[in-house]
C-alpha cells in the first residue's frame, strides 16, 4: 500500500499534498530507521528503569486489595504540541458560582440566574504568569471573533453550551467536565500557528477585562464585522406615474414585447473550478468517515481492555478468598503450602490487573489522537463553508450587477416623449450607473476576500496533511511500544508464578 502511494506521488508531483496520510518521503531512510521504536524496540522492562512501574499489590487476608488504577486526571495541564512561543502552558481550573444581577423576573429554569466563572492561568516561556477569570460567554465571544477575523483557516471549534446537559448531570461533574473542555479548546487555539498569535486571543488570556461579549451565541457570525462587509446593492425604485397616458402605455407595451422577444443572456454563474481543492475536499470527507469508524473501534478496544482488567482483578480477589479458606481449614503442611501458593497467584493476578489499568490509560491517551482529529473536522467544514459563502456572495453581487445593467439598457433603448421625460430618464440612468460602480467595488472586494480564503484553505490543508501524518504515525508507534512494554511486564509476572507452581504440573503429569 505504501509502495503504491509513493509511486503515485512520483507520477503526480503537483499533487504532493493530495494524499492525506502519505508518509513524508523527504526524511532520510537511515534517520527514520535509527529513530523508529518499531524497528528498535525499547529494552525489556526487567533490564531498565524506564519501563512502566511494577504494581506491588498489597493484598489483605480479609479479601481487600488496594486496587486503584492509574488514570489521567482531568485537571492535568494540557500542553499544546506547537504552542505559540509566548504561551507555554494554559490551564482552566477553580470554577466559582456567581449570581446574575437582578434584571426582572426569575428564570424559568431554577438556578438560571447564576453562572460559573473559571480561572484561566497562562504561563509564558520566560517564566511569567497571567491569571484571569472568564465565563462561558467570554469564550463564545472569543470564538466568534476568531472565526470572523480568520476566515478560511481551520479555527478550532469551541465547546457547545449544553444547557440541558448542565441540569441533567450532577452540577459538580458538569462544571469539571466544562473545565476540561475549555482547557482543551484554549490549548488547541494556542497550538494553531496563526490563530494562536492573534491579538484577540492574547487579550483573552492576559487582559482582566477581556474582549466584549457578543449579544448572541452564533458560532461564526460577528455583528460588527458583518455590518462593515459589503452587502447586496439595492436599485432605486421608480415612483408610479399618476394619471392616464394611453400613448405611453402602448409605447411601453411595444418596448416590453420587443425586449421579451429578444434573447436574454442569463447572469454569469460563479462555480468552484479549482480541481485540486475539490480533490482535497473529497479526500477529507472520506477521511472523516474513516475517523468516525476508527473512533468507534477505538472505544470498543478500550472497553474490551477495561473488561479484561476488571475480570483479572475479580479473579485475583476470588483466589484470595479461596486462599483464606484453605488456610483456615488446613490441618497439615501440604494444605498450608497450597494456601500460600494460592495467595501468591492472587497477588500476581492483582499485579497484572494494575498493569492492565495503566496500559488502559496509555491506550486512551494515544487513541485520543483519533478523537482530536475527528473534532478538527468541524473546523475543516467551517473553513470550507466560509469559502462557499464567499463564492455565494460574489454570485449575488454578479446577479445584482446583471439586473442593474439590464435596467440601464432598457432605459437607454426607450425613446422619450418630451424634455421632462428625457431629463427624468437621464437622471435614472445616471443613478443606476452610480449604483453599478458601487456594486462593482463591492464585488471586487468580495473577490479579493474569496481569493484570500482560497489561499488560507490551501495552506491549512497542507498543514493539516503534514500534522495528521506525523500524529497518526506517532500514535501507532506509541501504542505498539506501550503494548510491548506492558506485555513483557505482565508476561514476567505470570512466568514467575508459573515457575513457583510448576510442581503441581509435574505431579499431575
Amino acid at each position: 500500500m505504501m509502495a503504491a502511494e509513493s509511486s503515485a506521488m512520483d507520477n503526480h508531483p503537483a499533487d504532493e499534498h493530495l494524499e492525506t496520510l502519505a508518509f513524508d518521503s523527504s526524511s532520510p531512510a537511515s534517520a527514520a530507521a535509527s529513530t523508529d521504536p518499531l524497528l528498535h524496540p525499547p529494552p525489556s522492562p526487567s533490564s531498565t528503569s524506564s519501563h512502566p512501574p511494577a504494581a506491588d499489590a498489597v493484598v489483605h487476608e480479609d479479601g481487600e486489595a488496594d486496587f486503584v488504577p492509574v488514570l489521567p486526571t482531568p485537571d492535568a495541564p494540557v500542553i499544546s504540541r506547537e504552542p505559540s512561543p509566548e504561551f507555554y502552558q494554559i490551564t482552566v481550573s477553580d470554577p466559582r458560582k456567581h449570581e446574575e444581577a437582578a434584571t426582572g423576573a426569575a428564570g424559568v429554569i431554577p438556578g438560571s440566574g447564576s453562572y460559573f466563572s473559571y480561572l484561566v492561568t497562562t504561563r509564558i516561556a520566560d517564566g511569567g504568569k497571567f491569571c484571569v477569570r472568564r465565563r462561558f460567554r467570554d469564550v463564545v465571544a472569543l470564538a466568534d471573533r476568531l472565526a470572523a477575523t480568520h476566515r478560511g483557516l481551520f479555527v478550532p471549534a469551541r465547546p457547545d453550551k449544553s444547557i440541558l446537559e448542565g441540569h441533567v448531570m450532577q452540577r459538580h461533574d458538569f462544571v469539571n467536565q466544562r473545565c476540561v473542555s475549555l482547557q482543551r479548546y484554549l490549548c488547541r487555539v494556542a497550538a494553531h500557528p496563526t490563530v494562536g498569535r492573534s491579538a484577540d486571543f492574547h487579550t483573552f488570556l492576559t487582559e482582566p477585562s477581556g474582549i466584549p461579549t457578543s449579544e448572541g451565541e452564533s458560532p461564526r457570525y460577528n455583528p460588527a464585522i458583518a455590518a462593515a462587509m459589503p452587502t447586496a446593492v439595492t436599485t432605486p425604485t421608480t415612483p408610479a406615474k399618476g394619471g392616464r397616458d394611453f400613448f405611453g402605455m402602448f409605447k411601453d407595451l411595444k418596448q416590453t414585447v420587443t425586449n421579451g422577444l429578444m434573447a436574454v443572456r442569463p447572469p454569469p454563474v460563479e462555480e468552484e473550478t479549482d480541481a485540486k481543492f475539490i480533490a482535497h475536499k473529497a479526500k477529507l470527507e472520506e477521511l472523516q468517515q474513516q475517523l468516525t469508524a476508527t473512533s468507534l473501534q477505538a472505544d470498543s478496544l478500550v472497553k474490551a481492555h477495561d473488561d479484561l482488567k476488571t475480570t483479572t482483578a475479580l479473579l485475583g480477589m476470588t483466589f484470595l478468598k479461596l486462599a483464606k479458606f484453605e488456610k483456615g481449614q488446613s490441618i497439615c503442611s501440604s494444605q498450608r503450602s497450597r494456601a500460600a501458593d494460592i495467595t501468591n497467584f492472587a497477588n500476581a493476578a492483582v499485579k497484572v490487573s494494575r498493569s492492565q489499568g495503566r496500559l488502559d490509560a496509555e491506550i486512551v491517551k494515544h487513541l485520543d489522537t483519533i478523537h482530536k482529529y475527528l473534532e478538527t473536522m468541524t473546523s475543516v467544514h467551517n473553513a470550507f463553508t466560509d469559502r462557499s459563502n464567499a463564492l455565494l456572495n460574489i454570485q449575488g453581487l454578479s446577479t445584482d450587477l446583471f439586473t442593474l445593467h439590464s435596467r440601464v439598457a432598457k432605459l437607454e433603448s426607450v425613446s422619450s416623449r418630451g424634455i421632462d421625460q428625457e431629463r427624468s430618464r437621464y437622471l435614472k440612468v445616471a443613478e443606476l450607473k452610480e449604483t453599478i460602480r458601487t456594486a462593482e467595488d463591492a464585488k471586487s472586494h468580495a473577490r479579493k476576500e474569496y481569493e484570500l480564503i482560497k489561499e488560507n484553505n490551501m495552506n491549512e490543508i497542507k498543514r493539516f496533511n503534514k500534522e495528521i501524518r506525523q500524529d497518526l504515525v506517532g500514535m501507532m508507534k506509541g501504542f505498539v511500544t506501550n503494548q510491548v512494554a506492558y506485555s513483557d511486564q505482565i508476561a514476567s509476572i505470570w512466568a514467575k508464578i508459573a515457575e513457583e507452581t510448576k510442581g503441581y504440573a509435574d505431579r499431575s503429569s
